[in-house]
């Protein structure tokens, strides 16, 4: 009978063990949003999820659709009146723009991406569509062509509306095409920026402090209503791949992509190789020279690099010329370019007498 009870408590003691081992290994459980989603960039793997694709409100994180279209559908350097109609209903974070007011669309994206100016948003949508309910269609139109298939639209600033919705998911999806704009992206990586309203210069700051605490940090959007709660896009670099993360309703979102951009990291294969080509020379005292290009980068899948250089190096050359390049690619996209060089100079070959 004693034996059978203590076989009992061991086996209780080892389940214990492993349930409790279980949960403290569950990432979940320390990650403080309702809905979050960590995406590879090039591949749209997911590298980490919880709740990624359950509609709900994402409040200003709606002004990367916004200003993504802006950077597609307008003339950056157009300069544009204020008027009331743009400014109806406008509420909560603001640029403090007034009606007969003059500023450029391109600081109206930068006051809508980094101050997260409500009235900027207003003002672009009237600008590209002439009122915001053209501009909601447009947008749509945009969702679905992204392939953000749990989203809709209501106001282009995120203010909340009873059927404006989306997904973390979605919002990645959002997120990987804004990045590969070079207008979207050059400005919602900047932490400070200048702008112009009627010809006095004022300063904005960027509302994402991640740009200042984290390595490698773009990007991308804060937002906050009542409603939505704590909502943050944010992208990394790493070793060449893009690591998109999503939260909405985190009351602690900062440490939340803090831990998931840790966590998916993890997923990643590391390569870091010196690759070698012996490439024949011209006029020179030895008949070729070994090159060599260094690479570092993080990738999911398969690997393969493509070189690209010249068939001869003419003498003299300098130590650490570049004579080509060397594409890596992962999954067929590129996710890196290095150079490839001359390590040592090349000499001219001379004769004696």
């Amino acid at each position: 009978m004693c034996k059978k009870i203590l076989v009992y408590l061991i086996i209780f003691c080892h389940l214990f063990c492993i349930t409790a081992y279980a949960q403290t290994n569950n990432h979940s459980n320390n990650i403080s949003a309702d809905y979050c989603v960590a995406l590879d960039m090039d591949t749209k793997t997911v590298l980490y999820e919880k709740n990624a694709n359950i509609k709900t409100s994402m409040a200003s994180t709606t002004k990367i659709m916004t200003c993504l279209i802006a950077s597609y559908e307008a003339d950056l350097t157009q300069t544009v009146i204020v008027t009331d109609e743009m400014l109806s209903g406008t509420e909560g974070s603001l640029i403090y723009l007034n009606a007969g007011d003059s500023i450029t669309v391109y600081d109206l994206m930068k006051g809508a991406l980094l101050a997260s100016g409500n009235d900027a948003a207003n003002v672009l949508a009237f600008v590209i569509s002439g009122s915001i309910k053209e501009f909601v269609n447009l947008m749509n139109t945009y969702a679905k062509e992204f392939g953000m298939n749990n989203t809709n639209f209501v106001t282009p600033s995120g203010l909340d509306g009873k059927k404006h919705y989306s997904t973390a998911f979605d919002m990645a999806l959002l997120t990987a095409r804004a990045l590969q704009d070079e207008t979207f992206s050059s400005i919602c990586k900047m932490q400070s920026a200048t702008i112009t309203i009627s010809g006095k210069k004022q300063k904005i700051y960027n509302h994402n402090k991640l740009l200042s605490t984290v390595e490698n940090c773009i990007g991308v959007k804060t937002g906050y209503t009542k409603k939505s709660g704590r909502c943050l896009v944010s992208a990394f670099e790493y070793k060449g791949s893009t690591i998109i993360i999503v939260t909405l309703s985190a009351p602690d979102d900062w440490q939340d992509h803090k831990m998931i951009l840790e966590f998916s990291k993890k997923k990643y294969r590391l390569s870091c190789k010196t690759q070698y080509f012996d490439i024949s020379t011209v006029g020179a005292a030895c008949d070729s020279i070994r090159c060599e290009a260094s690479y570092d980068v993080a990738y999911l899948y398969s690997l393969e690099t493509k070189a690209y250089y010249y068939p001869f190096i003419y003498a003299p050359t300098l130590p650490n010329s570049k004579i080509g390049i060397l594409k890596i690619y992962s999954n067929n996209v590129c996710i890196g370019t290095v150079d490839i060089i001359v390590p040592e100079s090349v000499k001219v070959w001379q004769t004696t007498k």
